[in-house]
């Protein structure tokens, strides 16, 4: 009698924004590639702002198809009334497609819109990138909420792993893997020249920190004016939509020429953007993960990246004019640029894609989802 073929694991992957989709593209190949995993992307968030790129016509044209479009956004939200839709939305769609295994990223918004729903739909959630420690507005305590609703973690660093045991997670769900980012930043690298050519021109990406437009607006000034203090030009890519972002729009629509601001740029387009930029500016996490493999200097500015592990290549400065004029100097000396070279990226080797592939096929082809426990580490509990 013929042996039955074992079954698929389905394994929906939420995509929120274009940089993350980016982070999750070779993820994405795995999960494709491997011959016990079926894959589902479900988009929803700023892919489907027409003011934010309109990314999704990205997502529908890459090899990967959608399974699910949510709307999530609508002009003038509450993020309290975003988080709602979403739920609601990415609850129906997980009931239709039946995924095993729900794959959320990072400590957006979307992402705690997904793990919720997968919650309730009793899915199995991984999570990616828990574990690390970055403010932003809320994201702080997004990132932590989805790790003590995932059953399986996929942490960037050995340290993020230990802060992820630390909040009662079971050992045996946490796998250090690196940054998938990585997967795609290592392979680009390898194709660019092996020196710049050129002088500097610097990339600033700066997202809001604060409600406040008007507080937003002054900061988003500030950085422009002052890299204008240094460069005749730079490039600029648009913030994410969370709350403060107009009034970062409002500064780049007054202090920019139409040319320098990009709102999306794909990643493949990014990376050779990041190398030949040799200086980026602002809040991005592409500054503390990515960055450091293309070798480039970074500037991060006010406290939104918190306490991430850093590779050599980062100046963390407040939100002063004259901070930033000094770090823009010693980004740009000769000594700090010699210490780029052949630096090593903590965030990884740039492999983590399979390793995440292998571990959801394993853990998905239980068709179970695990009641969680907590893993006490106290002095009480020995």
């Amino acid at each position: 009698m013929a042996k039955r073929a074992a079954k698929r694991v389905k394994v929906a992957v939420a995509t929120g924004t274009r940089a993350e989709y980016g982070i999750l593209r070779p993820v994405l190949r795995a999960i494709a590639a491997h011959p016990m995993l079926e894959l589902q992307v479900v988009a929803t968030g700023m892919h489907l702002l027409k003011e934010f790129g309109n990314t999704i016509a990205e997502v529908r044209a890459d090899e990967f198809g959608v399974a699910a479009e949510v709307v999530m956004y609508r002009g003038g939200d509450h993020p309290a009334d975003s988080l709602a839709r979403g739920t609601a939305g990415l609850a129906k769609a997980f009931r239709e497609l039946e995924p095993e295994v729900v794959v959320v990223l990072g400590d957006r918004l979307e992402m705690l819109a997904a793990a919720g729903a997968a919650l309730c739909e009793h899915q199995l959630i991984a999570h990616i990138h828990g574990g690390e420690t970055a403010p932003g507005q809320f994201d702080e305590q997004i990132r932590h909420a989805i790790t003590k609703m995932a059953h399986v973690h996929f942490a960037a660093t050995a340290t993020a792993a230990a802060r992820i045991r630390q909040m009662g997670e079971d050992p045996r769900s946490v796998h250090v893997v690196g940054a998938p980012a990585l997967d795609a930043a290592v392979a680009n690298r390898k194709t660019l020249p092996a020196r710049r050519h050129g002088g500097i021109r610097p990339v600033l990406i700066y997202h809001p920190t604060s409600p406040d437009d008007a507080v937003e607006y002054r900061r988003a000034a500030m950085l422009v004016r002052g890299l204008r203090k240094q460069f005749a030009d730079i490039g600029v890519v648009g913030p994410n939509n969370d709350p403060g972002h107009a009034g970062i729009l409002r500064a780049y629509q007054e202090l920019l020429r139409p040319e320098e601001l990009a709102m999306s740029i794909p990643q493949e387009v990014f990376w050779t953007v990041l190398w030949d930029a040799g200086l980026l500016v602002g809040n991005s996490s592409s500054g503390i993960i990515e960055a450091a493999t293309f070798h480039t200097a970074v500037i991060n500015v006010g406290g939104r990246q918190g306490a991430r592990e850093r590779s050599g290549n980062v100046i963390d400065v407040d939100f002063s004019p004259a901070a930033l004029q000094e770090a823009i100097r010693r980004a740009l000396s000769d000594g700090f640029r010699k210490t780029l070279h052949g630096m090593r990226n903590v965030y990884g080797d740039g492999k983590s894609s399979p390793r995440i592939a292998r571990v959801l096929a394993e853990v998905g082809s239980r068709h179970a989802v695990p009641l969680k426990g907590f893993a006490d580490y106290s002095s009480q509990a020995r």
